[in-house]
């Protein structure tokens, strides 16, 4: 019983050693997020701290399992021996070590995507191993942290207590395996979060009802191994197939916008820009003075939002209207294969060529792959770039060149078209070619400088063909991929982490008075809006397009954002707020212009309870059997 007693002592100080570890990372995340909890007050921050502390226990006991099983399967004499000691710590040092570091990488890749990472990081592991030397060099910082962390886990790490064992006269075998098998079934149930019905799952973090308090809450660990085997969606059915079909129909009536001759379009694409690096969304100098001159020419969209926080996920919203509403990116998803009709897809029926340009690597972000399923019939990327002198060091052509590269392409293009520009400088680490060093306004965030720069790179792509044969007959619609590193207290919060900006601008000055005369601005818009307003704006009729989105011409409806993020699903409708965790629902009130979440917890009306179920089961069922 004596060996029982070392064991279960070493167990108990380890995890309590890593304990501390999640605490101190727990920490470290505040520190370089402060920016994200500006309106957290110290009471909030010390329950997030101890609301986690069940999160790191969850995750600390599955991560261990064969640590304990292998500790508690020793005989006495084993236990005694220094070699077995020696795996047994590498069991436990290795595993937990490995854990720590994707935490201590969560505190700069957190700023990108808003919420903690989960396996859906191996989605974007070959980018990141391309990216390796760049990015290395980029947050060196990050791997002193680490190394400093595993010298002093290891140094201090507890040691198994001194003294003989005594043999006992239960026989060691078959108790230990007894013993091995309970405490493993006790790292199970730890894992699990106790014995209550349902696992502890990513969402039961926010139970602050705060998006940022939320990730404070849980640890990277967690949301990695808990997402491990997500596969896609499962069925639901919370309505009738009737009335699912009644609450998210959309009017597919097409608006009179008075085009009646052949238009092209071209659907722009800006990396990380956020709406608040716009001076034309708010009350303060921007980072992008030419955007702000286009959105006061043609139509700019006060209250749009982004479907996701990450490219992977904007660009099926923006080019197919699918929105974000479960773990996986539908591009690397098992549903990559289904039958979603793409922007180019449609109109190739009405004679549109097209092409999808992105100066990055091809095969980067899986767009190339989307592309062609979205129907576009050319993809120019890294490799069909004439001069690799213009190469960044890091993710693929500076935006300026390359835009003269698609200005080029699309020169030689047969009319009507679809084009989609996907830009790349604005991605960390944010670089900007040499000459321009110093020329762009500069804030209190790294990723200013290069919005100027992506900013003056478009305006020289439409100085250059402002003159074209083409660019009167042409539709530009501007939007961001997906919101980035927030300096301003009012958009660090659940709205703002998704709003980003939405222009339409015509290369004829009287269609964009036309499009004024069309458009409310104040409605609320979203990346699953854009492609049926381009149909719309066209007079392009195409009944299988799914019902995710509505045109932005309609004025008999006052709009709907669809968002999801770490197992809640959101929708804005009108100034209302309605999040649904799997179990319950919250209602918010909003003021969309102030860009505040009132948090009054308003009871939800079954309308709206009932549009974002329907919502979901649409979603889920019709990527399961195909059928959207």
């Amino acid at each position: 019983m004596k060996l029982l007693y070392f064991q279960f002592s070493l167990l108990l100080r380890r995890i309590l050693w890593l304990m501390l570890f999640y605490s101190i990372l727990r920490i470290l995340f505040f520190l370089f997020n402060t920016p994200s909890f500006q309106t957290i007050s110290y009471a909030q921050l010390i329950d997030s701290f101890i609301l986690g502390l069940r999160f790191d226990l969850s995750a600390i006991c599955i991560i261990n399992i064969l640590y304990v099983l292998g500790s508690f399967m020793l005989s006495p004499s084993r236990w005694e021996e220094t070699f077995y000691q020696k795996i047994l710590q590498n069991l436990f040092v290795i595993p937990n070590l490995a854990f720590l570091s994707l935490g201590v990488i969560d505190l700069e890749y957190y700023k990108f995507i808003g919420r903690r990472t989960n396996f859906e990081i191996n989605s974007i592991m070959g980018d990141a191993v391309q990216q390796a030397p760049n990015l290395l060099g980029k947050y060196w910082y990050l791997g002193i942290i680490m190394f400093v962390l595993s010298w002093i886990f290891i140094k201090f790490l507890p040691k198994p207590s001194k003294g003989k064992i005594q043999n006992s006269s239960v026989p060691w075998y078959p108790f230990n395996v007894f013993v091995s098998l309970f405490i493993a079934a006790l790292c199970i149930l730890g894992f699990r979060g106790g014995l209550q019905e349902k696992p502890l799952r990513i969402n039961q973090a926010f139970s602050q009802n705060n998006h940022q308090l939320g990730n404070l809450v849980l640890n990277t660990p967690f949301t990695f191994l808990t997402t491990i085997d997500a596969q896609g969606t499962s069925p639901v059915q919370y309505v009738s197939q009737q009335e699912m079909n009644l609450l998210i129909s959309r009017n597919r009536q097409m608006s009179d916008t008075e085009v009646r001759e052949p238009q092209n379009v071209m659907v722009v694409i800006v990396e990380s820009l956020s709406a608040e690096y716009m001076g034309i969304y708010n009350q303060y100098t921007g980072y992008t003075p030419f955007l702000d001159s286009l959105g006061r020419a043609g139509v700019c969209m006060r209250n749009h939002f982004a479907n996701g926080r990450e490219s992977i996920d904007a660009v099926p919203a923006v080019l197919a209207s699918m929105p974000k509403l479960m773990d996986e990116p539908y591009i690397t998803s098992k549903y990559q294969a289904n039958n979603l009709p793409g922007l180019a897809n449609i109109l190739k029926r009405f004679g549109y060529s097209s092409a999808f340009f992105h100066g990055a690597r091809n095969g980067s972000m899986g767009f190339e792959g989307f592309s062609q399923m979205a129907g576009f019939q050319q993809y120019y990327g890294l490799n069909e770039y004439p001069n690799k002198k213009d190469f960044d060091g890091n993710w693929g052509i500076f935006d300026e060149p390359f835009l003269q590269f698609c200005a080029q392409k699309t020169n030689e293009q047969k009319q009507p078209f679809i084009n989609a520009i996907f830009t790349l400088s604005s991605h960390s680490p944010y670089t900007i070619p040499t000459k321009y060093v110093g020329r762009f306004r500069k804030g209190p965030l790294e990723i200013h400088e290069s919005i100027g720069y992506a900013d003056y790179a478009l305006s020289q792509f439409f100085e250059s063909i402002k003159h074209t044969p083409w660019f009167k007959n042409t539709l530009f619609v501007i939007t961001g991929d997906h919101t980035q590193q927030s300096s301003v207290p009012k958009y660090n919060n659940e709205i703002g982490a998704y709003r980003v900006p939405l222009i339409l601008f015509h290369g004829s000055q009287k269609m964009n008075v036309l499009l004024k005369s069309k458009i409310v601005p104040n409605k609320i818009t979203q990346h699953a809006d854009i492609v049926p307003s381009i149909l719309d704006f066209l007079d392009k009729k195409y009944d299988k397009l799914n019902c995710f989105g509505e045109s932005i011409f309609n004025f008999s409806q006052g709009g709907t954002a669809l968002l999801y993020s770490e197992g809640r699903f959101r929708m804005l409708s009108n100034a209302k707020y309605v999040v649904f965790d799997g179990e319950k629902f919250r209602g918010d009130t909003v003021n969309l212009e102030k860009n505040v979440i009132i948090k009054n917890n308003i009871p939800v009306s079954t309308t709206l309870k009932k549009k974002l179920l329907a919502f979901i089961q649409y979603h889920h069922n019709g990527l399961i059997n195909n059928r959207l």
